[in-house]
């Protein structure tokens, strides 16, 4: 007689909550993540620090090793747009929209044709902070140097994992899709990330 697999998959559960309840990863979209979910064995989820917290509760939260990944902001919205084209959000891969039309008009005008979901469009830093604008998390990694960054949080939860490369877009160099005009739109949209962050256009 075949044993039931109910009870091995019961205490497969067990071991992945246990194993999840170490730390709580924040997914800004674009930075990686989707990679670093894989990797962790992690339900793809783009949730927010505040949401997170509220989910688990602040003293499980407190308990957890916290850590996100943040991006230099014109190379995020460039992949953004490219990534969308690829897909075909907001109709981008039928009906394209030049880049930095696109960039004006999801970025600078808040377009609803565009700017369909304002929580992946918003500035990074708002993923991270609390109510009070504190920030929630205990590393921050880079997506410029992700396999470091990511070697050191493994290090730090006592695991080995090997991170893949998902969503990958093609590489490019961010900065030759640009007009001053555009460059100033995500300048002045992620104000605060590039003040926290220290990022810049060049």
């Amino acid at each position: 007689m075949v044993p039931s697999s109910k009870p091995l998959r019961h205490f497969v559960y067990l071991l992945r909550a246990r194993y999840m309840d170490n730390f709580a990863f924040v997914h800004i979209n674009k930075t990686g993540g989707s990679s670093i979910e894989k990797a962790l064995r992690l339900p793809f989820r783009h949730h927010t620090a505040i949401e997170l917290r509220d989910a688990l509760g602040e003293a499980r939260w407190c308990r957890r090793f916290k850590f996100a990944f943040v991006r230099n902001p014109w190379d995020k919205v460039a992949s953004h747009y490219f990534y969308r084209v690829k897909t075909n959000q907001t109709g981008l891969g039928v009906d394209s929209l030049e880049f930095n039309e696109w960039v004006i008009r999801a970025y600078g005008e808040h377009d609803p044709r565009y700017y369909d979901k304002p929580k992946m469009f918003m500035p990074q830093v708002n993923w991270i902070v609390d109510e009070n604008r504190r920030f929630m998390i205990d590393f921050l990694g880079r997506f410029e140097q992700l396999q470091e960054d990511f070697r050191l949080i493994c290090r730090q939860l006592g695991i080995h994992a090997d991170l893949p490369h998902e969503k990958a877009s093609a590489n490019r160099d961010y900065r030759r899709v640009y007009t001053a005009t555009t460059t100033d739109v995500v300048a002045r949209w992620f104000s605060a990330d590039i003040a926290a962050f220290g990022y810049t256009f060049e």
